[in-house]
């Protein structure tokens, strides 16, 4: 199973592959997915990171379920 790490850096949550970034189509997929879900994100240097008002249990709630059956969500 695929793994992808999330860290709070800078006062976002950042989501990246273990090695290295995430697809650019998975990464519009996740984009989506947060439109859809109405959470804060934002793309800063090409990467997806969610607002660091939310919550960790929140954050991680969301992306298992958006990767759940096919990646492991991570803390780093």
């Amino acid at each position: 199973m695929e793994k992808r790490i999330v860290r709070f850096e800078n006062e976002m949550w950042w989501v990246r592959a273990d090695v290295g970034e995430i697809s650019s189509s998975e990464r519009e997929k996740l984009e989506e997915y947060f439109v859809e879900i109405k959470l804060p994100y934002r793309l800063a240097d090409g990467r997806l990171c969610v607002a660091g008002g939310v919550d960790r249990d929140t954050v991680f709630e969301r992306l298992e379920q958006f990767y759940g059956g096919w990646a492991e969500v991570l803390p780093f």
